[in-house]
């Protein structure tokens, strides 16, 4: 890992913290760097709502394919793991598959511009950090079936990741 990657890593928890996830311990093999969850019950997802954040570093970036890869097997991963009732009956699962990279491909960014698996009662929203510039990566419109919650991932997605909303929030925080 660089010395940038070192700090990411050391807010991204941080402001995980604050957004009230905790740090899990996943099998090395799982093949993720870090995992974190939340549960919570929302009454705009009827219930209670398994939130799952996949994070893998990456310096030299993934292609689209490593991407749609490590976003399935994440998702596969938080659904395997979550407990409780049926997706659709009183619980629902959203997982951000998240990639850390120090310069993101041109390929990734095309990519993410066009990938929103669909799932029943669960999201799937991978996402990438380009540690040289700051910016986050995600898909960013609304597909039909998704009109009723894709702007809420979209505003999860740069909260939870976006070191330009951390900067916001903090700013927000000392005005306060």
């Amino acid at each position: 890992m660089s010395v940038k990657s070192d700090k990411y890593f050391e807010m991204l928890r941080g402001w995980l913290r604050y957004y009230g996830f905790e740090e899990i311990t996943v099998n090395a093999e799982a093949g993720c760097d870090l995992v974190f969850k939340r549960s919570r019950v929302e009454v705009t997802k009827f219930g209670k709502v398994d939130c799952y954040i996949c994070v893998k570093y990456m310096p030299e970036g993934a292609t689209g394919q490593e991407m749609r890869i490590f976003s399935e097997k994440m998702f596969t991963l938080a659904n395997r793991h979550r407990t409780g009732a049926p997706l659709g009956f009183g619980a629902m699962l959203v997982v951000y598959p998240l990639i850390i990279t120090e310069n993101i491909s041109a390929e990734l960014a095309g990519f993410l511009n066009q990938y929103s698996p669909k799932h029943f009662a669960a999201a799937e929203f991978p996402s990438a950090v380009d540690l040289s510039t700051g910016y986050l990566y995600y898909y960013p419109d609304t597909p039909i079936w998704g009109y009723a919650y894709y702007a809420t991932y979209r505003r999860e997605a740069y909260s939870f990741f976006a070191p330009k909303s951390w900067e916001e929030v903090s700013k927000q925080q000392i005005v306060k």
